[in-house]
């Protein structure tokens, strides 16, 4: 099946929008077409770097479907099966970027629906608050078509007519988001307004984009924000084992969609000169992390590493993983696609049985060291117990949280705890049950989210 995207743009490069929209809509089209007004900013060359299907157009506003006929027949020229619609201020929710809108085409192909509408929820001033007054929330429209041999645009000047094409005879709604930023500053609520009065628009129809006599606002969910919009840091300590630390980094690569968003880390905790000069000779991304006293036990300043790198990160969202992790195809995405505002997920660990496994894990020996290490045999595994399926609790790492969540839970304890008893609960333990599901984020493992652990690697190398 192939699945087209359609943008249409004037000067949405600055604004950032169209990075945006194009990012998103590459995720899961197999091809782009794209309309560009006479721009007199960079959104020509941001475009470039998502397709090749491109055409220009005069600044003609009020001709807006005029040229929307030109880029369906571009469009229609490849040969899709489905095309989906979007401004460049707008983008469907996780859902929809994760397999939902080419699950609706399939659906659309078996029950003879030829378009899907979907309900806009406006951003207003910011982007964590939609408004719901009014006609604020009732807006549906069609943005995803099925190539029923028939679509054309029915041409006319002036605004506000039909924006999706003749030809669409049986449309679905779904329960798919598209997240509008038209509205989502002060200053595009501004512009919008003066752009619509200069093109002749009054009364209501105008005034509306500006009057906050009715305002009624929701907060917009987090976990709606697709994944493309979030950046992503992998966080991962190292402090003196050149061969772990290239061995994570290139399963990583190997096994991880690297899109942009997405950043690997080291964390270098209290490391040795060989390993600064491995990442700096190498250009390899890191931080360096140096304890107040190095001398402190072990796993106190683990704790400590791990806190920095947590609360330096860049991300929104924050995955720390080891150094002697090997890592399967999609294990990022399915770990991801599980991620709430009320979760904090974790991959399930395949061990090497240098040490018991704990819940969930699986103890099958692919290699005790890194250059022992099965990489063949390990995926073919993984293809005989990957099933997309979570369970409450499990073991601790690799993990995912929000970083907002992470921080506001004051991270890692220093240490582990020993009890009156003498026994020991692992830091780890205390930040998951003491400190997150205290705030309603509870503890999930991810089954087709697979990740192999050597144990103990960098310790015993």
């Amino acid at each position: 099946m192939k699945l087209v995207g359609f943008v249409k743009c004037f000067n949405e490069g600055k604004t950032g929008n169209l990075e945006r929209c194009l990012k998103h809509l590459s995720r899961f089209c197999d091809d782009i077409v794209f309309c560009d007004d006479s721009s007199s900013d960079d959104s020509l060359s941001i475009a470039e770097k998502y397709t090749k299907h491109i055409i220009v157009m005069p600044d003609e506003f009020k001709k807006e479907l005029y040229h929307k006929q030109k880029l369906l027949e571009l469009a229609l020229s490849l040969n899709p099966d489905w095309i989906v619609s979007l401004d460049p201020d707008e983008i469907f929710d996780r859902q929809g970027e994760l397999c939902g809108i080419r699950k609706l085409c399939q659906y659309g192909n078996q029950h003879n629906i030829d378009s899907f509408s979907f309900l806009y929820y406006n951003l207003w001033k910011d982007t964590k608050s939609f408004r719901t007054d009014e006609l604020w929330l009732k807006n549906w429209q069609p943005k995803l078509w099925k190539n029923t041999g028939s679509l054309k645009f029915d041409v006319k000047e002036g605004l506000h007519h039909r924006q999706y094409p003749l030809g669409l005879k049986i449309d679905r709604r779904t329960d798919i988001k598209i997240i509008h930023y038209g509205f989502a500053t002060e200053e595009r609520v501004n512009k919008k307004y003066s752009n619509y009065q200069s093109l002749g628009q009054t009364g209501w129809s105008l005034e509306r984009i500006k009057d906050e006599k009715t305002l009624k606002l929701k907060q917009f969910p987090k976990d709606s924000f697709p994944l493309s919009t979030l950046k992503i840091s992998v966080i991962c300590l190292i402090y003196k084992s050149i061969g772990y630390a290239d061995f994570v980094l290139n399963s990583f690569n190997k096994y991880t969609n690297l899109h942009d968003n997405v950043q690997f880390c080291f964390i270098a905790n209290d490391p040795t000169d060989k390993i600064l000069d491995h990442f700096d000779k190498n250009n390899i991304t890191y931080k360096l992390f140096r304890n107040d006293d190095p001398q402190e036990f072990y796993l106190n300043r683990v704790y400590r590493a791990w806190n920095f790198g947590g609360f330096e990160s860049e991300g929104d969202i924050i995955i720390f993983v080891n150094s002697d992790m090997a890592f399967s195809k999609n294990w990022l995405e399915n770990l991801l696609k599980n991620l709430r505002e009320d979760r904090i997920v974790t991959c399930r660990l395949i061990e090497s049985g240098k040490l018991r496994s704990g819940k969930y894990g699986i103890e099958r020996n692919f290699g005790q060291t890194y250059s022992e290490f099965n990489d063949h045999s390990f995926q073919n595994f993984v293809n005989t117990i990957s099933k997309s399926e979570i369970k409450e609790g499990g073991l601790f790492m690799p993990c995912a949280i929000y970083k907002d969540s992470f921080v506001k839970s004051g991270g890692y304890p220093i240490g582990n705890r020993i009890e009156k008893n003498g026994n020991i609960t692992p830091g780890d333990k205390i930040l998951f049950y003491e400190k997150l599901l205290p705030m309603g984020i509870k503890h999930y493992t991810v089954f087709d989210s697979l990740i192999y652990h050597i144990q103990e690697g960098e310790m015993d190398s």
